[in-house]
């Protein structure tokens, strides 16, 4: 059986409106990557979460996701290489647009 990590996620901006959460934490097996995370997320938020950073087409995570883990900028379209450890904590937000 597979150890279990815990990682904290905090929401920021569009994001944290639509799930209408500021942060929550999380037991994710060990090992797992931050696609991982991402896929979790979408599956237990469904369309809110979909709609911003899971469009189903080419990219299944929208680039103009924000994400830091520990503080330190992670290209979400390269999760699969972030490997996470226990007591993480993972910041997402959307890129801020307009005029």
């Amino acid at each position: 059986m597979a150890d279990i990590m815990r990682i904290k996620i905090v929401y920021l901006g569009l994001i944290r409106s639509r799930i209408g959460k500021t942060d929550e934490q999380h037991e994710v097996a060990e090992g797992s990557s931050l696609s991982d995370f991402f896929k979790f997320l979408i599956s237990k938020y469904g369309v809110k979460l979909q709609s911003l950073i899971g469009e189903k087409k080419e990219s299944w995570l929208d680039p103009t996701v924000i994400t830091t883990v520990n503080g330190v900028l992670r290209d979400p379209l390269q999760g699969d290489a972030v490997t996470l450890n226990d007591g993480d904590v993972i910041t997402i937000m959307t890129l801020i647009s307009g005029g």
